[in-house]
């Protein structure tokens, strides 16, 4: 058994600046957003603190995508790969997977306190 959530809605931005676009999305959801050290991510906890929206700032295009955590990675990447996903590839810690339909989503570890009591249960009992 392992378990998965939806744990970050991921707006890739095209800038060497994230903390301007962080102030924009910020400002749009009433809610304060914090810069990583390295200037490069930023995340805004939603109001019910469960999902975060998270800026990155990156060199190719501007898109939007989903992270999903989970406790068995291995696990995880079978579990999708029987819907009908498929593995891209691996980045940063990551494992980029693409649904059906050609959108893009990654799997991630665990990354947050609320996995083991708000995660989805997969697998055998």
């Amino acid at each position: 058994m392992h378990k998965s959530r939806l744990s970050a809605i991921v707006i890739d931005v095209h800038t060497d600046h994230i903390e301007h676009s962080a102030g924009f999305w910020s400002q749009l959801l009433g809610e304060p957003s914090h810069v990583d050290d390295d200037g490069q991510r930023a995340t805004i906890m939603a109001a019910d603190k469960g999902v975060s929206l998270v800026l990155e700032a990156v060199q190719d295009e501007a898109r939007i995508h989903f992270d999903i955590e989970t406790n068995d990675l291995a696990a995880e990447i079978h579990r999708v790969e029987a819907l009908g996903g498929r593995k891209i590839s691996v980045k940063d810690h990551a494992v980029i997977m693409e649904a059906p339909t050609g959108h893009r989503f990654r799997l991630t570890g665990p990354n947050s306190h609320l996995l083991p009591s708000a995660g989805k249960t997969w697998g055998e009992d």
